[in-house]
């Protein structure tokens, strides 16, 4: 009779781990999804990042090549060849009042599309490895650069990343962009000696 209970016994318990076991793997697949999902989420945070980043990198570069555009303007120099001609003298911005700054030719939207007249595209210049040359950007970044008073230029630039697309009009349809702005003064005002006389 003894044996006989303990028969019974092993069968109740097999019937308990069946279940047990089933609700573990359920659970132990739940946490390999949530795992799936937080790493892709995860790589699709760091592509952003990296798009943004190159965006930025991309629009940090046109500003910099922009400003010296400008300078060269001032001092007459050939270095930038037409890139110089494109600067926006003819209408000045007359006040550095937020309503004088918007009106400017950067905040017109037709005007950073291709054939935008005082659109400066940039082609960032790599020298070393093929390695830098095949990483070169694919979407040039452009700046506009448009004088102001006190001969001084309000600098605007855009980068885009390279899986950027831009539309007819030169809106974003896919992909990063950053603007950037500066107010250059090229010629770095200076006192005179002797009250003011020089």
């Amino acid at each position: 009779m003894r044996c006989h209970t303990h028969t019974n016994m092993s069968n109740a318990e097999r019937g308990v781990v069946l279940p047990i076991a089933l609700i573990m793997l359920v659970i132990i697949s739940f946490a390999g999804l949530l795992a799936a999902r937080n790493s892709a989420t995860f790589e699709q945070f760091s592509n952003n990042m990296r798009t943004n980043q190159v965006a930025r990198v991309s629009a940090e570069d046109a500003l910099r090549y922009c400003e010296r555009v400008a300078r060269a303007s001032v001092e007459g120099s050939a270095a930038f060849g037409t890139d110089v001609d494109r600067v926006e003298d003819t209408n000045v911005i007359s006040a550095d009042t937020e309503a004088a700054i918007s009106g400017g030719v950067w905040n017109t939207r037709s005007n950073w599309a291709a054939t935008g007249a005082n659109l400066i595209t940039v082609t960032p210049q790599y020298t070393g490895s093929e390695a830098q040359s095949n990483a070169q950007i694919r979407n040039a970044p452009t700046c506009i650069i448009q004088a102001m008073v006190n001969d001084r230029f309000l600098i605007t630039s855009r980068g885009l990343s390279n899986d950027a697309a831009v539309d007819a009009n030169g809106l974003l349809t896919a992909g990063s962009e950053v603007w950037l702005q500066s107010i250059l003064t090229p010629i770095v005002p200076t006192l005179c000696p002797n009250n003011g006389v020089c």
